[in-house]
């Protein structure tokens, strides 16, 4: 009670600052919107807010249209949302009441607002739609919260081992390494004056701890098992590659997008990265012979989910969202939705039953590890546990702290922020 009750002083006292600041007209603009001109009253009977930009907002809206088209019932209209002012906005409409019927949200984001009580518990809807197995496990736990359905997954995207196939020849390297004492070893002959033979993203943001989970979960620990032995040899695997020089120590001030440009320059040999990053790979190095396999394991091979649900808002036109979630989720419009937009289907049939990314020569390499990926957490507390995490990653491989006292100290503060 004590936390919801200062979530709502905290809700009540953005509401003011935000007031005072946007004019209150950040999302209604008629040209931010997926209607055209001004709607009769009552004509749009369920809204959603999405943040979807460029080829997925056009590819988007224009499902809209055609889910409007296909039958006479509900009306729907798209409205955009920048996707850094997404939770921001929804803590507002909770406290004004100006709350869309539906919301799309970064899957880390599903537990914290279920928790609040913005969402629709949607389970006995989705368990008489009985769709629900046709889905990836791991997409579909970031939609859960306390064994509830609150929200369906609409596409995801997953982390891999990018790799160039000359560089590895050239050091006589046959194949990709698939465990970490294989990886290290690779990554020491890959180093030379002009390439690191490896690196991840550990930048001080939701990145950072988004790379570091594949090797946390490889070896058997969690968000919640910080001071564990895995855990520390997760990280101790990458601060051992830093002071052997097989990784640059200017990762903890890298993205996962400098992490591409390096490795479309040939200063990488190995990275770990996502599909998001496959296009500009190939416009920026066309000539570059590159693939994509599973991270190397500890105990298990381990990757992480990023992407997007699509939720019903608590108290909206929930027969009406719900009507139009299942028809987008339908699986060949699900199919091409993704396939157009660069990400990878939620649904496991659809993944296996298209030559979509089964037969693309950098796409398949994620189709064995979209079977294994997890989400971060998922945990209502995910921002601040997210934050302890990066602490921890920025202190270990700076050489502040060794891997175990870092990690003591995460472990700490996540144990501290859970039990509040």
């Amino acid at each position: 009670m004590k936390r919801i009750s200062g979530l709502l002083l905290a809700i009540v006292s953005l509401v003011v600052v935000l007031s005072a600041c946007s004019g209150g007209t950040s999302i209604t603009d008629d040209e931010q919107s997926g209607g055209e001109g001004e709607a009769t009253e009552g004509s749009k009977d369920v809204t959603i807010w999405f943040h979807y930009t460029g080829k997925q907002q056009e590819e988007f809206l224009s499902l809209i249209d055609e889910y409007n088209e296909s039958q006479d019932q509900y009306e729907v209209e798209g409205e955009y949302v920048p996707f850094a002012d997404v939770k921001k906005q929804l803590s507002v409409g909770v406290a004004g009441g100006t709350l869309p019927d539906m919301a799309l949200m970064d899957v880390v984001d599903n537990a914290a607002f279920a928790e609040q009580g913005v969402l629709e518990d949607i389970t006995s809807k989705v368990e008489e739609w009985g769709e629900i197995d046709n889905f990836y496990e791991g997409p579909v736990e970031s939609a859960t919260y306390d064994g509830k359905y609150y929200g369906l997954p609409v596409g995801s995207n997953a982390l891999g081992l990018f790799y160039n196939e000359d560089l590895l020849k050239e050091a006589g390297i046959e194949e990709p390494p698939t465990t970490w004492d294989e990886l290290k070893e690779d990554a020491k002959a890959l180093t030379n004056d002009d390439t690191k033979g490896f690196a991840v993203s550990a930048v001080k943001s939701e990145e950072g701890a988004f790379q570091f989970y594949p090797f946390l979960r490889s070896a058997g620990a969690d968000y919640d098992s910080l001071d564990s032995e895995g855990a520390v040899e997760a990280m101790t695997l990458l601060t051992d590659m830093i002071e052997e020089g097989s990784m640059g120590s200017d990762v903890v001030n890298a993205t996962q997008d400098d992490l591409a440009r390096q490795f479309a320059a040939g200063k990488l040999a190995m990275m770990v990265n996502g599909p998001w990053n496959i296009e500009r790979l190939k416009e920026e190095s066309p000539d570059m012979n590159f693939s994509i396999s599973q991270i190397p394991k500890d105990e298990q091979f381990a990757s992480v989910l990023g992407g997007e649900n699509l939720t019903i808002i608590k108290g909206g036109n929930v027969d009406g969202a719900f009507d139009f979630l299942t028809w987008f989720l339908e699986p060949d419009r699900h199919e091409t939705f993704t396939y157009e937009t660069g990400v990878f289907p939620a649904r496991k049939d659809v993944l296996e039953n298209s030559d979509h990314w089964t037969e693309d020569p950098y796409l398949n390499g994620f189709v064995p590890i979209m079977d294994g990926a997890v989400p971060r957490g998922p945990s209502p507390q995910w921002p601040e546990i997210s934050e302890s995490i990066q602490i921890a990653i920025q202190e270990s491989l700076t050489g502040t702290k060794s891997p175990e006292e870092a990690l003591d100290k995460a472990a700490e503060s996540v144990s501290e922020t859970v039990d509040e």
